[in-house]
C-alpha cells in the first residue's frame, strides 16, 4: 500500500514538474513569434459600412484604405476584416461662409444644388455639412453660401404628347442625360403625358436652331455653239448601301460609298435612336433623322467627295459611325 502510495506520488511530482516546465516555456515562445505591426488596427464590416464611411471614422482616406487591403473595387461585405492605417487624415475645417441654410426638395442632388450655389464643389457642400456621402433627403437642411440674390429652384415642365427627352433637352438648352439624372429616368426614351420633370442646368447646352442647307457646286452653262455632253451616270455599288442600328451600335460603324449613292440606316433595335451628322456637343447639320423608333428608317443621298462622321445624340460618343464618300 506505502509503495502504491508513493508511486502515485512520484507521477504527480512529474506531472507537476512537466507542467511547469511548459509554462516556462510559453513566454519565450510568445517571444519568438513575430510581433503585430504596431501601425495597424483590424476593422471588422458591419451591416451599411461603406470604403468611404469607415475611411471618415478613422480620418483616414480611400485609396490608403484600399491600398493597405489590395483592394481593387469599392466592394466590401459584412464581416470582412480590413486593416486600418493608422496614418491619420488632416483635422478638415469646414469651408467659410457657409453660413446660410437651404432645405433639400424633391428631385435636388448635392450637385445640382453646388451647381444653382454659384457652381460650388459638391464636395465642399458635403465638408460644410459634414457628410458622409453624397446622399441627401427631403426636407434636409444644408449649410450653403450666403449668395445674393437667392438661387431659383430650376424650372419644372408637364410632359405633353410631343414631348422628348431630347425636344426637351433643346429647348431647356440642357442634356438628356442631366433630365434623366435629376428625374430619376431609368430609360430616356420613356416618359409619359402629365409627368413632371425638373429641368436641370438650363443653358448649359447649346443648339443649333436650324440645320444648314448644303450648297453643292454651282453649274456653268455652256457658251453659245457648244457641243452637248451626254452625261455619264454616276457608278455605284451595285447594291444598296444599309446600316443597321442594333446594340446601341452602328452596323457597320465605317463605310464608304460613291458620290449619288443613297445610304439607309435602320432601327433594329429595342430603343430609339437618331441619325445626326458631326460629333457629340459639335453638329455639322448635314443630315439628321428625327428620332427613329424601333423599325424605323432614314435614308440620305451624298453629293460630295468628303468624310463625314456621325452619332446618335441619344447615346453620343457611345455610338458613333463614319461615312467616307468618294
Amino acid at each position: 500500500m506505502k509503495s502504491y502510495t508513493l508511486l502515485t506520488t512520484q507521477r504527480a511530482l512529474i506531472v507537476i514538474f512537466v507542467c511547469a516546465l511548459a509554462l516556462a516555456l510559453i513566454p519565450a515562445i510568445t517571444n519568438a513569434a513575430p510581433a503585430p505591426q504596431t501601425n495597424q488596427l483590424i476593422y471588422v464590416v458591419r451591416h451599411g459600412d461603406t470604403l468611404f464611411s469607415i475611411a471618415q471614422h478613422f480620418r483616414i482616406t480611400v485609396p490608403a484604405l484600399m491600398t493597405a487591403n489590395n483592394l481593387t473595387t469599392d466592394y466590401i461585405y459584412v464581416g470582412q476584416r480590413l486593416v486600418i492605417p493608422t496614418t491619420p487624415m488632416p483635422t478638415v475645417t469646414p469651408p467659410p461662409n457657409f453660413t446660410c441654410k437651404y432645405t433639400v426638395l424633391s428631385k435636388d442632388t448635392i450637385y445640382s444644388i453646388g451647381y444653382r450655389y454659384n457652381k460650388t464643389p459638391w464636395y465642399l457642400l458635403m465638408q460644410a455639412n459634414y457628410l458622409y456621402t453624397p446622399y441627401i433627403r427631403v426636407g434636409q437642411t444644408l449649410n450653403v453660401p450666403c449668395i445674393t440674390p437667392v438661387p431659383a429652384p430650376f424650372p419644372s415642365h408637364t410632359v405633353v404628347a410631343s414631348d422628348t427627352l431630347y425636344s426637351l433637352a433643346v429647348k431647356f438648352e440642357t442634356s438628356i442625360y442631366a433630365i434623366a439624372l435629376v428625374n430619376r429616368i431609368p430609360n430616356v426614351n420613356l416618359i409619359y403625358v402629365g409627368q413632371n420633370l425638373i429641368m436641370p442646368y438650363t443653358g448649359t447646352v447649346k443648339y443649333p436652331t436650324r440645320i444648314p442647307t448644303v450648297v453643292g457646286p454651282t453649274a456653268t452653262p455652256l457658251p453659245p455653239g457648244a457641243p452637248t455632253l451626254t452625261p455619264t451616270p454616276t457608278t455605284t455599288t451595285g447594291a444598296p448601301v444599309v446600316i443597321i442600328m442594333q446594340n446601341v451600335k452602328y452596323l457597320p460603324p465605317t463605310q464608304t460609298v460613291k458620290v449619288g449613292e443613297v445610304v439607309t440606316w435602320k432601327n433594329q433595335d429595342t430603343i430609339a435612336h437618331t441619325v445626326t451628322s458631326g460629333t457629340p456637343g459639335n453638329l455639322t447639320g448635314f443630315f439628321r433623322s428625327q428620332q427613329l423608333a424601333p423599325g424605323g428608317v432614314f435614308t440620305y443621298t451624298f453629293t460630295t467627295p468628303v468624310t463625314y462622321p456621325y452619332f446618335c445624340e441619344t447615346h453620343g460618343a457611345q455610338m458613333t459611325g463614319t461615312i467616307t464618300v468618294q
